[in-house]
């Protein structure tokens, strides 16, 4: 939930914002990411990070707009600090509509699909993939280990079975998509349970592994709905010959070291 905050004035933030931040009230917006995210009343959200952060993000979020799902940007800056300002998007995340499960389940799983066959040009590529592999190794030396990315549906009991399912099958994650990276409801905008909006929070969007988006769906909505039933349904609509279960569980081991 935003939580008001006051201590913020027009003079602290770049001349080519204070028009959009006059008369404003702010909200902290803020999620787990690292970055400030402020909700402007008059319809915006303004994203401050560190210099240079923003940039990808700004591209990234320019090219989901001319797409049609994206939300408009409306300045990119990079001074003392980087300032992504983006006019709010249409519609509420897919939590708002956790009450028609069903019918999410589908909504999801349509604009998932449709988003991996996309396959933009002149994309500011990472090569994410071998980064998110890179990533589990250099956490999983650091004692790192985020058990709850282990559903029970998964199978995998320890630490050190996760480790073990990513050295022995690791080469079998693909780039086989255009991805979000981080597919959970609240980055999932809906006009209503049954049309897609928009996705927001773009960051880790790249060509990768479809299932890393399958994956985080599935668990989103497992820890939302409190019931697998639902992330079955989810791959259902998906398409279940899409879909490899077993690299789901895979997924999921490389998750637990995220």
């Amino acid at each position: 939930m935003n939580t008001k905050i006051s201590h913020f004035s027009p003079l602290d933030f770049p001349e080519q914002l204070r028009t959009y931040i006059e008369g404003t009230t702010l909200s902290d917006s803020s999620s787990h990411s690292g970055a400030t995210v402020l909700y402007l009343d008059s319809g915006y959200y303004l994203k401050i990070d560190q210099k240079g952060r923003l940039e990808r993000e700004a591209r990234i979020a320019s090219l989901f707009e001319q797409e049609g799902i994206g939300t408009p940007v409306i300045h990119y800056l990079s001074t003392d600090k980087d300032y992504l300002l983006t006019k709010e998007a249409i519609g509420h995340d897919t939590l708002a509509f956790l009450d028609q499960p069903e019918k999410i389940c589908r909504t999801m799983a349509e604009a998932l699909k449709k988003l991996h066959s996309f396959y933009p040009q002149n994309f500011p590529s990472e090569n994410h993939l071998q980064a998110y592999k890179d990533r589990a190794l250099k956490n999983y030396e650091k004692g790192e280990f985020y058990a709850k990315a282990l559903l029970p549906q998964f199978r995998i009991s320890s630490r050190e079975e996760a480790f073990q399912l990513i050295r022995e099958q690791g080469h079998l994650l693909k780039t086989d998509a255009f991805i979000h990276g981080d597919a959970c409801l609240p980055n999932l905008i809906l006009k209503d349970a049954d049309h897609f909006s928009c996705f927001i929070d773009l960051g880790l969007a790249d060509f990768s592994d479809r299932h890393i988006d399958l994956f985080w769906a599935v668990w989103s909505l497992n820890y939302n709905l409190h019931d697998p039933k639902y992330a079955e349904l989810f791959l259902d609509y998906y398409g279940r010959e899409q879909v490899d279960i077993n690299k789901l569980r895979l997924v999921a081991a490389f998750e637990a070291f995220g």
